[in-house]
């Protein structure tokens, strides 16, 4: 019973967490935009498996290990949001390269990525972002007792991946969609802009966050 109970608490949490605009789902959404469902899929499970491993990370205790050592944890401010700042100045670079304000030539489309780097692209972006460790570390220490069972920290760990799959899931499906890509197609590059600079200033949020 007690166990069910936890695990409410932390279905509850993390569905709003997941639901919280950020760096995951605007890469589900942009991939789902500019390429197609398949991709966005691989997107929402790179993201899902990072979030099953950083509930790994919170339930063992290696988050709270992690931060008892400020200068481990501003390296991987550091990295983390340096590789937004790239996916964001990749962005720019590839839109000002292949787009004239949202036009693309006759007949010419985006080259699609592989379905294994946009799974890694995804994992990477989650992973690398210490935001998700402090909002896992603050997550446990509020829903989970003191004393935790190998079956606990399993479940809360399919709990938590399960939530960010279905609603990575549910914005791939949403934003694949005809009707989505259509206007996506006729304000393109102002949109891939506006994701890129995005991601940018996700990055030096990340950086400059104490």
């Amino acid at each position: 019973m007690e166990v069910l109970w936890v695990l409410a608490h932390v279905a509850l949490i993390w569905i709003l967490a997941v639901a919280t605009p950020g760096a995951n789902v605007l890469l589900t959404i942009n991939t789902a935009l500019q390429y197609n469902r398949t991709l966005a899929m691989f997107s929402a499970l790179g993201v899902s498996t990072a979030i099953l491993l950083w509930a790994f990370f919170g339930g063992s205790g290696l988050v709270i290990l992690l931060m008892t050592f400020p200068e481990l944890f501003s390296v991987m401010k550091v990295v983390g949001g340096s590789y937004l700042l790239y996916l964001g100045l990749r962005q720019i670079y590839q839109t000002r390269k292949t787009k004239r304000l949202g036009e693309l030539p006759q007949g010419q489309s985006l080259n699609s990525p592989s379905n294994c780097k946009v799974f890694i692209t995804a994992f990477f972006t989650s992973i690398l972002n210490p935001k998700t460790g402090f909002f896992v570390v603050s997550l446990f220490s509020v829903s989970i007792p003191g004393a935790m069972t190998i079956s606990m920290i399993l479940a809360t760990m399919l709990t938590m991946s399960a939530i960010t799959l279905c609603w990575h899931a549910f914005l791939a499906v949403a934003f694949s969609h005809q009707s989505a890509k259509g206007v996506y197609a006729r304000i393109s590059g102002v949109m891939d802009y506006v994701t890129g600079g995005l991601f940018t200033l996700f990055g030096i949020k990340v950086m400059a966050s104490s």
